[in-house]
């Protein structure tokens, strides 16, 4: 078998249209990380702090308790100043310190002035009373009788809570911040895999593999008529050209993290990333009920939704992590792709009419689910799991989990219709 899988992976590289796709592909890619890069120097790798307001606040009910109140106001008020300040100076160690302490303070305050009716609504509540107590910082609770009108809007504490445990993590574990364009031999993958692949990798599919039909046909007619080889030939070119298509998409980003290492090292493997859970583990939507746009704040590598319900579902995990479970999301997609443009071919004399119905197919199928799409319905389009950064990171609709569970099907689903080609289709 494996003979025959090579044959067919060299055969593919030396044909010169593929050459060709391949170069001009590996090209797109080194302008893309040109662009990041250059971008990357003019992003802020800082949020502005999102404040502590004192509207409700009402000195009638205890001026004495105001008056302290106040104070510490002031002194939050020259540590953000300092700690911006840090930023614009790139002292980070100083400047996630300051962080840290800000959004706690603020995560606090939103759970005082909150008209929540218990703690659950709190996530993360008692990891914040510990970096409260570990950095020295006041207890704003004690200050509550001094709020005349209470907030059912909790979303803010959500953001508040993800940035001090986001920038406690990149303190602890002496990393700096980094901005949502960042590139290096850590982050270069994951950034070719939410810029370009999202598009490229179907066209790449149907593009190297189209030709396939006409160019095996000659021994599929021998092949076919084998028995005991028939039933494994559809897997065999299966994972030929699944392995070629990867070998084309893998090996640049492979090449590009080993010249860069000595440049930026490798030290951003463990950088923290938000990634949404709920829709990680099971199938799980945003909750968008009276949601007319989703503002998105980024915080290093992830853009983090400010007013929508997917905040609290938010949790870090290390950079290298999340490249796997998007390397993963990849490879089926891959494996989607190939067997869609098998199938087709299968079912259709002309190459290029099956090449032209692969790309409208999925066209269509990506015009009715944009990335920001929140029709329940496009649950089961496959085009809504292009992304596999947006569905894991978060700042999609749907979910990591049901885009895994999805692909899979339709991938056993035309694997099967495929073998039945192989039994019934005349070649």
């Amino acid at each position: 078998m494996w003979t025959y899988v090579l044959f067919n992976i060299k055969s593919n590289l030396k044909r010169k249209e593929n050459l060709i796709l391949v170069v001009l592909f590996i090209v797109c890619e080194i302008a893309l990380l040109f662009i990041l890069n250059t971008r990357s120097f003019t992003e802020s790798p800082y949020q502005t702090s999102l404040g502590i307001g004192i509207a409700s606040v009402s000195q009638k009910n205890d001026p004495k308790l105001y008056q302290e109140f106040m104070d510490e106001v002031n002194l939050i008020r020259q540590t953000i100043d300092k700690g911006e300040q840090d930023g614009k100076e790139k002292n980070w160690k100083s400047y996630c310190e300051y962080k840290v302490k800000v959004s706690v303070l603020e995560a606090q305050w939103y759970m005082v002035t909150s008209n929540m009716p218990n703690d659950s609504y709190f996530e993360h509540a008692d990891v914040l009373e510990e970096l409260r107590k570990e950095y020295g910082l006041p207890d704003l609770s004690q200050y509550e009788k001094l709020i005349v009108q209470k907030s059912n809007d909790i979303n803010l504490y959500f953001c508040s809570m993800q940035q001090a445990r986001y920038f406690d993590y990149l303190l602890k574990h002496d990393l700096t911040p980094i901005t949502y364009s960042y590139v290096d031999a850590s982050s270069v993958s994951l950034q070719i895999a939410r810029y370009i692949l999202p598009v490229v990798l179907p066209l790449l599919v149907g593009l190297l593999l189209f030709q396939q039909r006409e160019r095996r046909a000659k021994t599929e007619k021998t092949i076919l008529t084998i028995s005991g080889v028939k039933k494994k030939y559809v897997r065999w070119n299966l994972i030929s050209d699944v392995l070629f298509v990867l070998l084309v998409v893998f090996l640049p980003i492979l090449v590009y993290m080993i010249v860069l290492v000595p440049f930026k090292g490798v030290s951003n493997l463990i950088y923290p990333v938000l990634y949404y859970k709920p829709g990680f583990t099971g199938f799980h939507y945003w909750d968008t009920q009276g949601l007319d746009h989703i503002e998105l704040v980024a915080s290093g590598l992830t853009n983090m939704s400010v007013n929508q319900f997917t905040t609290p579902g938010m949790e870090l995990m290390p950079l290298w992590q999340c490249t796997l479970f998007v390397a993963f999301g990849l490879v089926l997609s891959t494996i989607f792709y190939v067997l869609l443009i098998t199938v087709l071919s299968k079912l259709m004399k002309n190459k290029y009419l099956s090449l032209l119905v692969f790309l409208v197919v999925l066209g269509l199928c990506s015009l009715a689910s944009p990335l920001g799409n929140m029709q329940k319905i496009n649950t089961f389009n496959p085009m809504s799991y292009r992304d596999f950064g947006m569905n894991l990171l978060g700042t999609s609709y749907f979910g990591y989990f049901a885009g895994i569970v999805i692909i899979g099907l339709y991938s056993v689903i035309l694997y099967l219709i495929s073998k039945w080609c192989a039994k019934k289709v005349r070649v």
